[in-house]
Protein backbone atom coordinates (compact mmCIF):
# COMPACT_ATOMS: atom_id res chain seq x y z
CA UNK A 1 0.00 0.00 0.00
CA UNK A 2 1.30 3.47 -0.81
CA UNK A 3 2.75 5.66 1.88
CA UNK A 4 1.42 9.01 3.00
CA UNK A 5 3.32 11.06 0.42
CA UNK A 6 3.00 8.73 -2.54
CA UNK A 7 -0.23 7.99 -4.35
CA UNK A 8 -1.55 4.80 -5.76
CA UNK A 9 -2.75 5.09 -9.32
CA UNK A 10 -5.83 3.27 -10.57
CA UNK A 11 -8.32 3.72 -13.33
CA UNK A 12 -11.38 3.87 -11.08
CA UNK A 13 -11.87 4.47 -7.38
CA UNK A 14 -15.26 3.25 -6.17
CA UNK A 15 -16.55 4.67 -2.90
CA UNK A 16 -18.92 2.22 -1.26
CA UNK A 17 -19.03 -1.59 -1.22
CA UNK A 18 -22.75 -2.12 -1.39
CA UNK A 19 -24.29 -4.05 -4.30
CA UNK A 20 -23.88 -1.08 -6.66
CA UNK A 21 -20.22 -0.50 -5.85
CA UNK A 22 -19.36 -4.20 -5.97
CA UNK A 23 -21.13 -4.59 -9.32
CA UNK A 24 -19.07 -1.69 -10.64
CA UNK A 25 -15.92 -3.46 -9.43
CA UNK A 26 -16.89 -6.65 -11.28
CA UNK A 27 -17.54 -4.70 -14.46
CA UNK A 28 -14.20 -2.91 -14.16
CA UNK A 29 -12.41 -6.23 -13.69
CA UNK A 30 -14.07 -7.73 -16.78
CA UNK A 31 -13.19 -4.65 -18.83
CA UNK A 32 -9.56 -4.48 -17.77
CA UNK A 33 -9.92 -1.34 -15.65
CA UNK A 34 -7.96 -1.29 -12.40
CA UNK A 35 -10.27 -0.40 -9.52
CA UNK A 36 -10.19 0.04 -5.76
CA UNK A 37 -13.34 -0.12 -3.64
CA UNK A 38 -13.30 1.91 -0.42
CA UNK A 39 -15.76 1.00 2.32
CA UNK A 40 -15.91 2.61 5.76
CA UNK A 41 -17.76 -0.36 7.28
CA UNK A 42 -15.71 -3.18 8.75
CA UNK A 43 -17.24 -5.76 6.43
CA UNK A 44 -20.30 -6.63 4.40
CA UNK A 45 -23.78 -5.65 5.49
CA UNK A 46 -24.78 -7.53 8.67
CA UNK A 47 -28.53 -6.99 8.83
CA UNK A 48 -31.27 -7.31 6.24
CA UNK A 49 -31.81 -4.31 4.00
CA UNK A 50 -32.80 -4.54 0.34
CA UNK A 51 -34.05 -7.98 -0.61
CA UNK A 52 -35.67 -7.80 -4.06
CA UNK A 53 -33.30 -8.70 -6.88
CA UNK A 54 -35.05 -8.32 -10.20
CA UNK A 55 -34.50 -10.10 -13.48
CA UNK A 56 -32.46 -7.33 -15.09
CA UNK A 57 -30.02 -7.20 -12.16
CA UNK A 58 -29.37 -10.92 -12.43
CA UNK A 59 -28.81 -10.51 -16.18
CA UNK A 60 -26.26 -7.78 -15.49
CA UNK A 61 -24.40 -9.87 -12.91
CA UNK A 62 -24.40 -12.75 -15.38
CA UNK A 63 -22.66 -10.54 -17.94
CA UNK A 64 -20.32 -9.04 -15.32
CA UNK A 65 -18.94 -12.47 -14.46
CA UNK A 66 -20.45 -12.84 -11.00
CA UNK A 67 -20.53 -16.49 -9.90
CA UNK A 68 -24.28 -16.99 -10.21
CA UNK A 69 -24.51 -20.49 -8.72
CA UNK A 70 -23.84 -19.41 -5.11
CA UNK A 71 -26.09 -16.38 -5.58
CA UNK A 72 -29.09 -18.44 -6.69
CA UNK A 73 -28.47 -20.96 -3.92
CA UNK A 74 -29.00 -18.20 -1.35
CA UNK A 75 -32.20 -16.86 -2.94
CA UNK A 76 -35.53 -17.67 -1.35
CA UNK A 77 -37.41 -20.09 -3.60
CA UNK A 78 -40.65 -18.83 -5.17
CA UNK A 79 -42.73 -21.27 -3.16
CA UNK A 80 -41.52 -19.55 0.02
CA UNK A 81 -41.44 -15.93 -1.17
CA UNK A 82 -44.03 -15.86 -3.89
CA UNK A 83 -46.90 -14.13 -2.09
CA UNK A 84 -47.82 -11.00 -0.15
CA UNK A 85 -50.41 -11.18 2.60
CA UNK A 86 -52.61 -8.74 4.55
CA UNK A 87 -53.12 -10.27 8.00
CA UNK A 88 -54.66 -9.38 11.33
CA UNK A 89 -51.51 -10.71 13.02
CA UNK A 90 -48.57 -12.70 11.80
CA UNK A 91 -50.09 -16.17 11.84
CA UNK A 92 -53.60 -14.72 12.23
CA UNK A 93 -56.51 -14.24 9.84
CA UNK A 94 -55.40 -13.73 6.22
CA UNK A 95 -57.64 -11.00 4.85
CA UNK A 96 -56.18 -11.03 1.34
CA UNK A 97 -53.17 -12.21 -0.67
CA UNK A 98 -51.42 -11.38 -3.92
CA UNK A 99 -48.62 -12.94 -5.96
CA UNK A 100 -45.24 -11.28 -5.46
CA UNK A 101 -44.09 -10.56 -9.02
CA UNK A 102 -43.82 -13.23 -11.69
CA UNK A 103 -41.27 -15.77 -10.53
CA UNK A 104 -42.33 -18.98 -12.27
CA UNK A 105 -40.71 -20.94 -15.08
CA UNK A 106 -42.93 -19.12 -17.58
CA UNK A 107 -40.60 -16.14 -17.09
CA UNK A 108 -37.79 -18.12 -18.73
CA UNK A 109 -39.31 -17.19 -22.07
CA UNK A 110 -38.38 -13.52 -21.52
CA UNK A 111 -35.37 -13.70 -19.18
CA UNK A 112 -32.82 -16.33 -18.21
CA UNK A 113 -32.96 -15.10 -14.61
CA UNK A 114 -36.40 -14.34 -13.09
CA UNK A 115 -36.81 -12.11 -10.04
CA UNK A 116 -35.92 -13.55 -6.63
CA UNK A 117 -35.64 -12.44 -3.02
CA UNK A 118 -32.15 -12.32 -1.54
CA UNK A 119 -31.31 -10.27 1.52
CA UNK A 120 -28.53 -7.75 1.07
CA UNK A 121 -26.56 -9.05 4.05
CA UNK A 122 -26.40 -12.45 2.36
CA UNK A 123 -25.82 -10.97 -1.08
CA UNK A 124 -22.83 -8.75 -0.40
CA UNK A 125 -20.41 -11.55 0.60
CA UNK A 126 -21.38 -13.35 -2.62
CA UNK A 127 -20.38 -10.31 -4.69
CA UNK A 128 -16.86 -10.36 -3.28
CA UNK A 129 -14.24 -12.09 -5.41
CA UNK A 130 -10.48 -12.67 -5.09
CA UNK A 131 -9.69 -10.41 -8.05
CA UNK A 132 -11.53 -7.41 -6.56
CA UNK A 133 -9.62 -4.90 -4.40
CA UNK A 134 -12.23 -4.19 -1.73
CA UNK A 135 -10.91 -2.33 1.32
CA UNK A 136 -13.09 -2.39 4.42
CA UNK A 137 -12.41 0.13 7.18
CA UNK A 138 -10.96 2.48 4.59
CA UNK A 139 -12.85 5.75 4.77
CA UNK A 140 -13.01 8.27 1.95
CA UNK A 141 -12.29 11.67 3.51
CA UNK A 142 -11.86 14.18 0.68
CA UNK A 143 -11.06 14.66 -2.98
CA UNK A 144 -9.45 17.15 -5.30
CA UNK A 145 -9.53 17.45 -9.06
CA UNK A 146 -6.56 16.52 -11.21
CA UNK A 147 -6.02 17.39 -14.83
CA UNK A 148 -6.59 13.76 -15.73
CA UNK A 149 -8.84 12.58 -12.92
CA UNK A 150 -9.28 12.87 -9.17
CA UNK A 151 -7.11 12.54 -6.09
CA UNK A 152 -8.76 10.92 -3.09
CA UNK A 153 -7.65 11.06 0.54
CA UNK A 154 -8.32 7.87 2.49
CA UNK A 155 -8.15 6.98 6.17
CA UNK A 156 -7.09 3.35 6.11
CA UNK A 157 -6.34 0.74 8.71
CA UNK A 158 -2.64 1.72 8.63
CA UNK A 159 -3.06 5.47 8.38
CA UNK A 160 -3.92 8.08 5.80
CA UNK A 161 -2.98 7.64 2.13
CA UNK A 162 -3.88 8.94 -1.31
CA UNK A 163 -5.28 7.36 -4.45
CA UNK A 164 -5.12 9.09 -7.81
CA UNK A 165 -7.72 7.79 -10.25
CA UNK A 166 -8.88 8.62 -13.72
CA UNK A 167 -12.49 8.32 -12.54
CA UNK A 168 -14.40 8.19 -9.29
CA UNK A 169 -17.76 6.55 -8.63
CA UNK A 170 -19.73 7.71 -5.61
CA UNK A 171 -21.59 4.56 -4.60
CA UNK A 172 -21.60 5.62 -0.95
CA UNK A 173 -25.30 5.58 -0.20
CA UNK A 174 -28.06 8.03 0.58
CA UNK A 175 -25.91 10.23 2.80
CA UNK A 176 -23.07 10.20 0.21
CA UNK A 177 -20.06 12.18 1.42
CA UNK A 178 -18.91 12.23 -2.21
CA UNK A 179 -22.12 13.95 -3.30
CA UNK A 180 -21.93 16.44 -0.44
CA UNK A 181 -18.33 17.31 -1.31
CA UNK A 182 -19.46 18.19 -4.84
CA UNK A 183 -22.27 20.43 -3.58
CA UNK A 184 -24.88 18.42 -5.49
CA UNK A 185 -28.33 18.59 -3.94
CA UNK A 186 -31.17 16.10 -3.89
CA UNK A 187 -34.60 17.18 -5.09
CA UNK A 188 -37.75 15.69 -3.59
CA UNK A 189 -39.20 14.90 -0.17
CA UNK A 190 -36.49 13.85 2.29
CA UNK A 191 -38.78 12.20 4.84
CA UNK A 192 -42.18 10.87 3.80
CA UNK A 193 -42.44 8.47 6.71
CA UNK A 194 -40.08 7.05 9.33
CA UNK A 195 -39.82 3.50 10.60
CA UNK A 196 -38.25 1.52 13.40
CA UNK A 197 -36.74 -1.70 12.06
CA UNK A 198 -36.52 -4.69 14.41
CA UNK A 199 -34.28 -7.44 13.09
CA UNK A 200 -35.45 -10.80 14.42
CA UNK A 201 -33.97 -14.23 14.63
CA UNK A 202 -36.94 -16.59 14.59
CA UNK A 203 -38.43 -19.70 13.10
CA UNK A 204 -42.00 -18.65 12.32
CA UNK A 205 -42.79 -21.49 9.92
CA UNK A 206 -45.31 -23.13 12.21
CA UNK A 207 -46.82 -19.72 13.00
CA UNK A 208 -47.53 -18.72 9.38
CA UNK A 209 -48.44 -22.25 8.29
CA UNK A 210 -49.58 -22.39 4.67
CA UNK A 211 -49.54 -18.59 4.35
CA UNK A 212 -45.96 -18.52 3.11
CA UNK A 213 -44.76 -15.23 1.74
CA UNK A 214 -42.25 -12.41 1.68
CA UNK A 215 -44.39 -9.54 3.04
CA UNK A 216 -47.08 -9.50 5.69
CA UNK A 217 -48.96 -6.22 6.08
CA UNK A 218 -50.71 -5.98 9.45
CA UNK A 219 -54.22 -4.61 9.32
CA UNK A 220 -54.22 -4.38 13.12
CA UNK A 221 -54.82 -0.63 13.76
CA UNK A 222 -53.44 -0.83 17.30
CA UNK A 223 -50.06 -2.37 16.48
CA UNK A 224 -49.56 -1.64 12.80
CA UNK A 225 -46.47 -2.55 10.83
CA UNK A 226 -45.10 -4.95 8.27
CA UNK A 227 -43.20 -8.23 8.59
CA UNK A 228 -40.57 -8.92 5.95
CA UNK A 229 -39.49 -12.53 5.64
CA UNK A 230 -35.80 -13.09 4.97
CA UNK A 231 -36.15 -16.83 5.51
CA UNK A 232 -39.15 -18.12 7.45
CA UNK A 233 -36.97 -20.47 9.48
CA UNK A 234 -34.32 -17.95 10.49
CA UNK A 235 -34.71 -14.19 9.93
CA UNK A 236 -37.44 -11.58 9.87
CA UNK A 237 -37.72 -7.82 10.02
CA UNK A 238 -40.60 -5.98 11.66
CA UNK A 239 -41.18 -2.45 10.34
CA UNK A 240 -43.12 -0.16 12.66
CA UNK A 241 -44.13 3.42 11.94
CA UNK A 242 -42.31 6.02 14.00
CA UNK A 243 -42.74 9.78 14.40
CA UNK A 244 -39.37 11.35 15.38
CA UNK A 245 -41.20 14.55 16.33
CA UNK A 246 -43.15 12.73 19.03
CA UNK A 247 -40.51 10.49 20.60
CA UNK A 248 -36.80 9.87 20.20
CA UNK A 249 -35.36 6.71 18.77
CA UNK A 250 -33.92 5.92 22.20
CA UNK A 251 -37.47 5.21 23.38
CA UNK A 252 -37.44 2.02 21.31
CA UNK A 253 -35.56 -0.14 23.76
CA UNK A 254 -35.14 -3.85 23.23
CA UNK A 255 -37.88 -4.49 25.80
CA UNK A 256 -40.30 -2.20 24.03
CA UNK A 257 -39.48 -3.70 20.64
CA UNK A 258 -40.02 -7.19 22.04
CA UNK A 259 -43.43 -6.11 23.28
CA UNK A 260 -44.28 -4.59 19.88
CA UNK A 261 -43.34 -7.74 18.01
CA UNK A 262 -45.16 -10.01 20.49
CA UNK A 263 -48.33 -7.95 20.14
CA UNK A 264 -48.10 -8.36 16.35
CA UNK A 265 -48.02 -12.18 16.57
CA UNK A 266 -51.11 -14.39 16.65
CA UNK A 267 -49.25 -16.38 19.30
CA UNK A 268 -47.52 -13.84 21.57
CA UNK A 269 -45.57 -16.66 23.18
CA UNK A 270 -43.82 -17.56 19.91
CA UNK A 271 -40.10 -17.38 20.52
CA UNK A 272 -37.80 -14.91 18.77
CA UNK A 273 -34.52 -13.09 19.35
CA UNK A 274 -34.02 -9.37 18.80
CA UNK A 275 -30.84 -9.19 16.71
CA UNK A 276 -30.83 -5.46 16.10
CA UNK A 277 -32.85 -2.24 16.19
CA UNK A 278 -32.44 0.55 13.67
CA UNK A 279 -34.44 3.29 11.97
CA UNK A 280 -35.08 4.34 8.43
CA UNK A 281 -36.63 7.32 6.68
CA UNK A 282 -38.62 6.88 3.48
CA UNK A 283 -37.50 9.39 0.85
CA UNK A 284 -38.20 10.14 -2.80
CA UNK A 285 -35.23 12.16 -4.04
CA UNK A 286 -33.05 12.42 -7.12
CA UNK A 287 -29.71 14.18 -7.40
CA UNK A 288 -29.78 17.39 -9.40
CA UNK A 289 -26.72 16.18 -11.28
CA UNK A 290 -25.11 12.78 -11.68
CA UNK A 291 -21.67 14.05 -12.62
CA UNK A 292 -19.04 16.59 -11.73
CA UNK A 293 -15.95 16.32 -13.89
CA UNK A 294 -14.67 12.78 -13.61
CA UNK A 295 -16.78 11.90 -10.58
CA UNK A 296 -20.09 10.12 -11.12
CA UNK A 297 -22.89 9.40 -8.67
CA UNK A 298 -24.48 5.95 -8.79
CA UNK A 299 -27.03 4.02 -6.76
CA UNK A 300 -28.47 5.57 -3.61
CA UNK A 301 -25.98 8.44 -3.85
CA UNK A 302 -27.90 9.51 -6.97
CA UNK A 303 -31.44 8.57 -6.03
CA UNK A 304 -33.52 7.52 -3.03
CA UNK A 305 -36.82 5.67 -3.49
CA UNK A 306 -39.53 4.33 -1.23
CA UNK A 307 -39.04 0.56 -0.87
CA UNK A 308 -42.44 -0.12 -2.42
CA UNK A 309 -41.33 -1.83 -5.59
CA UNK A 310 -37.87 -2.94 -4.50
CA UNK A 311 -36.23 -0.62 -7.01
CA UNK A 312 -33.34 0.97 -5.15
CA UNK A 313 -30.72 -1.78 -5.38
CA UNK A 314 -31.77 -2.74 -8.88
CA UNK A 315 -31.65 0.80 -10.23
CA UNK A 316 -28.15 1.24 -8.80
CA UNK A 317 -26.86 -1.93 -10.47
CA UNK A 318 -28.28 -0.75 -13.80
CA UNK A 319 -26.60 2.64 -13.25
CA UNK A 320 -23.09 1.19 -13.22
CA UNK A 321 -23.95 -1.22 -16.06
CA UNK A 322 -24.73 1.85 -18.14
CA UNK A 323 -21.63 3.78 -17.03
CA UNK A 324 -18.64 1.47 -16.69
CA UNK A 325 -18.51 0.26 -20.31
CA UNK A 326 -18.53 3.89 -21.43
CA UNK A 327 -15.54 4.65 -19.21
CA UNK A 328 -13.75 1.60 -20.63
CA UNK A 329 -14.60 2.66 -24.19
CA UNK A 330 -13.07 6.09 -23.64
CA UNK A 331 -9.97 4.58 -22.07
CA UNK A 332 -9.66 2.08 -24.95
CA UNK A 333 -9.90 4.91 -27.46
CA UNK A 334 -12.88 3.77 -29.47
CA UNK A 335 -15.33 6.27 -27.96
CA UNK A 336 -15.07 10.01 -27.55
CA UNK A 337 -15.14 11.34 -23.95
CA UNK A 338 -18.47 13.01 -24.75
CA UNK A 339 -20.03 9.54 -24.45
CA UNK A 340 -19.80 9.99 -20.67
CA UNK A 341 -22.41 12.75 -20.88
CA UNK A 342 -24.97 10.13 -21.88
CA UNK A 343 -24.80 8.47 -18.46
CA UNK A 344 -26.91 11.10 -16.75
CA UNK A 345 -29.01 11.70 -19.86
CA UNK A 346 -30.00 8.02 -19.99
CA UNK A 347 -30.13 7.05 -16.34
CA UNK A 348 -31.69 10.08 -14.63
CA UNK A 349 -35.04 9.67 -16.46
CA UNK A 350 -35.07 6.03 -15.37
CA UNK A 351 -34.56 7.12 -11.76
CA UNK A 352 -37.37 9.63 -12.12
CA UNK A 353 -39.72 6.98 -13.48
CA UNK A 354 -38.77 4.43 -10.82
CA UNK A 355 -39.08 7.02 -8.06
CA UNK A 356 -42.55 8.05 -9.21
CA UNK A 357 -43.62 4.42 -9.49
CA UNK A 358 -42.32 3.62 -6.00
CA UNK A 359 -44.07 6.67 -4.57
CA UNK A 360 -47.34 5.76 -6.28
CA UNK A 361 -47.08 2.25 -4.85
CA UNK A 362 -46.50 3.62 -1.34
CA UNK A 363 -49.53 5.91 -1.45
CA UNK A 364 -51.71 3.24 -3.02
CA UNK A 365 -51.25 1.06 0.07
CA UNK A 366 -53.39 3.58 1.96
CA UNK A 367 -56.41 2.30 0.02
CA UNK A 368 -56.60 -0.79 2.26
CA UNK A 369 -57.07 0.99 5.64
CA UNK A 370 -59.44 3.40 3.88
CA UNK A 371 -61.52 0.43 2.71
CA UNK A 372 -61.67 -0.78 6.32
CA UNK A 373 -62.83 2.64 7.44
CA UNK A 374 -60.00 3.14 9.94
CA UNK A 375 -59.59 6.51 11.64
CA UNK A 376 -56.92 8.10 13.84
CA UNK A 377 -58.55 6.41 16.85
CA UNK A 378 -56.79 3.02 17.25
CA UNK A 379 -59.35 1.58 19.68
CA UNK A 380 -62.26 2.68 17.51
CA UNK A 381 -60.54 1.29 14.44
CA UNK A 382 -60.02 -2.02 16.25
CA UNK A 383 -63.78 -2.29 16.70
CA UNK A 384 -64.25 -1.42 13.03
CA UNK A 385 -61.82 -4.19 12.11
CA UNK A 386 -63.85 -6.75 14.03
CA UNK A 387 -67.09 -5.55 12.42
CA UNK A 388 -65.65 -5.67 8.89
CA UNK A 389 -64.23 -9.16 9.29
CA UNK A 390 -67.61 -10.37 10.54
CA UNK A 391 -69.55 -8.80 7.64
CA UNK A 392 -69.05 -10.64 4.30
CA UNK A 393 -70.09 -7.62 2.22
CA UNK A 394 -67.72 -5.21 3.96
CA UNK A 395 -64.95 -7.78 3.93
CA UNK A 396 -65.42 -8.12 0.17
CA UNK A 397 -64.81 -4.38 -0.20
CA UNK A 398 -61.52 -4.74 1.65
CA UNK A 399 -60.54 -7.73 -0.48
CA UNK A 400 -61.24 -5.63 -3.59
CA UNK A 401 -58.94 -2.89 -2.27
CA UNK A 402 -56.23 -5.50 -1.71
CA UNK A 403 -56.73 -6.85 -5.22
CA UNK A 404 -56.15 -3.29 -6.46
CA UNK A 405 -52.62 -3.41 -5.06
CA UNK A 406 -51.61 -6.01 -7.66
CA UNK A 407 -49.76 -3.48 -9.83
CA UNK A 408 -47.42 -2.83 -6.91
CA UNK A 409 -46.21 -6.42 -7.11
CA UNK A 410 -46.33 -7.01 -10.84
CA UNK A 411 -43.85 -4.74 -12.61
CA UNK A 412 -42.18 -6.91 -15.23
CA UNK A 413 -42.16 -4.01 -17.67
CA UNK A 414 -40.22 -1.90 -15.23
CA UNK A 415 -37.67 -4.67 -14.76
CA UNK A 416 -36.98 -5.22 -18.46
CA UNK A 417 -38.64 -2.47 -20.46
CA UNK A 418 -36.71 0.76 -19.95
CA UNK A 419 -35.82 2.38 -23.28
CA UNK A 420 -32.93 4.79 -23.87
CA UNK A 421 -32.88 7.68 -26.31
CA UNK A 422 -30.22 10.12 -27.40
CA UNK A 423 -26.93 10.04 -29.32
CA UNK A 424 -26.20 6.37 -28.55
CA UNK A 425 -29.43 5.23 -30.16
CA UNK A 426 -30.19 5.49 -33.88
CA UNK A 427 -33.92 5.43 -34.53
CA UNK A 428 -35.32 3.58 -37.49
CA UNK A 429 -38.52 5.51 -37.96
CA UNK A 430 -40.68 3.14 -35.95
CA UNK A 431 -42.40 4.17 -32.77
CA UNK A 432 -40.53 3.09 -29.66
CA UNK A 433 -42.17 1.01 -26.96
CA UNK A 434 -42.33 3.43 -24.05
CA UNK A 435 -43.21 2.38 -20.51
CA UNK A 436 -46.54 3.52 -19.19
CA UNK A 437 -47.34 3.90 -15.50
CA UNK A 438 -47.69 1.37 -14.05
CA UNK A 439 -45.00 -0.51 -15.95
CA UNK A 440 -46.75 -3.83 -15.57
CA UNK A 441 -46.16 -5.59 -18.85
CA UNK A 442 -43.09 -6.20 -20.95
CA UNK A 443 -43.24 -6.60 -24.71
CA UNK A 444 -39.95 -7.84 -26.21
CA UNK A 445 -38.91 -5.66 -29.11
CA UNK A 446 -35.89 -5.04 -31.31
CA UNK A 447 -36.69 -1.35 -31.70
CA UNK A 448 -33.58 0.71 -30.94
CA UNK A 449 -33.15 1.84 -27.36
CA UNK A 450 -34.57 -1.18 -25.59
CA UNK A 451 -32.92 -4.22 -24.07
CA UNK A 452 -32.09 -7.00 -26.51
CA UNK A 453 -34.81 -9.68 -26.29
CA UNK A 454 -33.82 -12.91 -24.62
CA UNK A 455 -34.01 -16.20 -26.46
CA UNK A 456 -32.47 -19.56 -25.61
CA UNK A 457 -29.65 -20.84 -27.81
CA UNK A 458 -28.90 -24.50 -28.47
CA UNK A 459 -25.99 -24.50 -26.00
CA UNK A 460 -28.20 -23.35 -23.15
CA UNK A 461 -27.00 -19.76 -23.22
CA UNK A 462 -29.07 -16.68 -23.98
CA UNK A 463 -29.03 -14.24 -26.86
CA UNK A 464 -27.98 -11.75 -24.17
CA UNK A 465 -24.79 -13.77 -23.73
CA UNK A 466 -23.79 -12.98 -27.32
CA UNK A 467 -23.28 -9.32 -26.45
CA UNK A 468 -19.65 -8.32 -25.93
CA UNK A 469 -19.08 -6.33 -22.74
CA UNK A 470 -16.18 -4.36 -24.20
CA UNK A 471 -17.24 -3.58 -27.77
CA UNK A 472 -20.36 -2.94 -29.85
CA UNK A 473 -21.81 -6.20 -31.13
CA UNK A 474 -23.39 -6.64 -34.54
CA UNK A 475 -25.89 -9.49 -34.47
CA UNK A 476 -26.65 -11.23 -37.77
CA UNK A 477 -28.93 -14.07 -38.76
CA UNK A 478 -26.88 -17.25 -39.18
CA UNK A 479 -25.90 -17.66 -42.81
CA UNK A 480 -25.78 -13.92 -43.49
CA UNK A 481 -22.47 -12.64 -44.86
CA UNK A 482 -21.00 -10.28 -42.26
CA UNK A 483 -19.92 -6.82 -43.39
CA UNK A 484 -16.34 -5.56 -43.07
CA UNK A 485 -16.52 -4.19 -39.54
CA UNK A 486 -14.12 -1.86 -37.77
CA UNK A 487 -11.72 -3.54 -35.40
CA UNK A 488 -13.60 -1.99 -32.47
CA UNK A 489 -16.73 -4.03 -33.11
CA UNK A 490 -17.57 -7.72 -33.18
CA UNK A 491 -20.02 -9.75 -35.24
CA UNK A 492 -22.01 -12.64 -33.84
CA UNK A 493 -24.33 -15.04 -35.65
CA UNK A 494 -27.71 -15.98 -34.23
CA UNK A 495 -29.34 -19.31 -35.04
CA UNK A 496 -31.91 -18.75 -37.77
CA UNK A 497 -34.80 -20.21 -35.78
CA UNK A 498 -33.98 -18.09 -32.74
CA UNK A 499 -33.58 -15.05 -34.97
CA UNK A 500 -37.00 -15.55 -36.50
CA UNK A 501 -38.85 -16.53 -33.31
CA UNK A 502 -37.18 -14.15 -30.82
CA UNK A 503 -36.33 -11.12 -32.95
CA UNK A 504 -38.89 -11.47 -35.73
CA UNK A 505 -36.93 -9.37 -38.22
CA UNK A 506 -35.77 -9.99 -41.78
CA UNK A 507 -32.61 -11.91 -42.59
CA UNK A 508 -31.00 -8.89 -44.27
CA UNK A 509 -31.36 -6.79 -41.09
CA UNK A 510 -28.75 -6.62 -38.34
CA UNK A 511 -28.83 -5.33 -34.76
CA UNK A 512 -26.07 -3.12 -33.42
CA UNK A 513 -26.05 -3.78 -29.68
CA UNK A 514 -24.25 -1.71 -27.08
CA UNK A 515 -22.12 -3.45 -24.44
CA UNK A 516 -24.92 -2.91 -21.89
CA UNK A 517 -27.20 -5.12 -24.05
CA UNK A 518 -29.37 -2.22 -25.25
CA UNK A 519 -30.00 -2.05 -28.98
CA UNK A 520 -28.30 0.96 -30.55
CA UNK A 521 -29.49 0.48 -34.12
CA UNK A 522 -31.60 -1.78 -36.33
CA UNK A 523 -30.34 -1.49 -39.90
CA UNK A 524 -29.86 -3.46 -43.06
CA UNK A 525 -26.65 -5.45 -42.98
CA UNK A 526 -25.09 -3.23 -45.64
CA UNK A 527 -25.70 -0.20 -43.40
CA UNK A 528 -24.10 -1.73 -40.29
CA UNK A 529 -20.85 0.19 -40.65
CA UNK A 530 -22.76 3.39 -41.29
CA UNK A 531 -24.67 2.90 -38.05
CA UNK A 532 -21.43 2.34 -36.17
CA UNK A 533 -19.97 5.51 -37.69
CA UNK A 534 -22.99 7.49 -36.46
CA UNK A 535 -22.89 5.98 -32.98
CA UNK A 536 -19.18 5.62 -32.34
CA UNK A 537 -17.15 7.58 -34.89
CA UNK A 538 -13.85 6.61 -33.26
CA UNK A 539 -14.74 2.91 -33.50
CA UNK A 540 -15.12 3.09 -37.26
CA UNK A 541 -11.65 4.39 -38.02
CA UNK A 542 -10.00 1.00 -38.66
CA UNK A 543 -11.66 -1.67 -40.79
CA UNK A 544 -10.55 -5.26 -40.22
Amino acid sequence: MAGEDAAERVDVVIVGAGPTGLTAAHLCARLGLSAVVLERRDGPQRSPAAHVVNARTFEIWRQAGVAMGPVFEQCLPPEEAGEVHWVTKLGGDVVGSLPFERQGDEMLAVTPTPIRNLSQHRLEPLLLAPDLDVRYRHTWTSMSALADGVSVEVDGTEGRYRIDAAYQLGADGAGSPVRHSLGIELTGPRTIQSFVMVHLGADFRSLVGDAKGVLYFLVDPVVGGTFVCHGADREWVFMHGWDPGVEPMEAFTEERCRDLVSSALADPTAGFEVLGISNWHMSAQIADSYRSGRTFLVGDAAHRFPPTGGLGLNTGVADVHNLVWKIAAVEAGWADPSILDTYEAERRPVARFNCDQSLANAFKLIEVPIAFGFTDDPDGSARVLADVLADPARRAEVEAAIAGQAIHFDLLGLQLGHVYDGPLVVGDGTEAVVLDEPARDYLPSTRPGGRLPHGWLDDGTSTLDLVDLALPTVLLRDGTEPPALPSSAVARAVDAEVWDDTFGIAADVCLVVRPDQHIAARRSVVDAVGALELLFPAAAEVVS
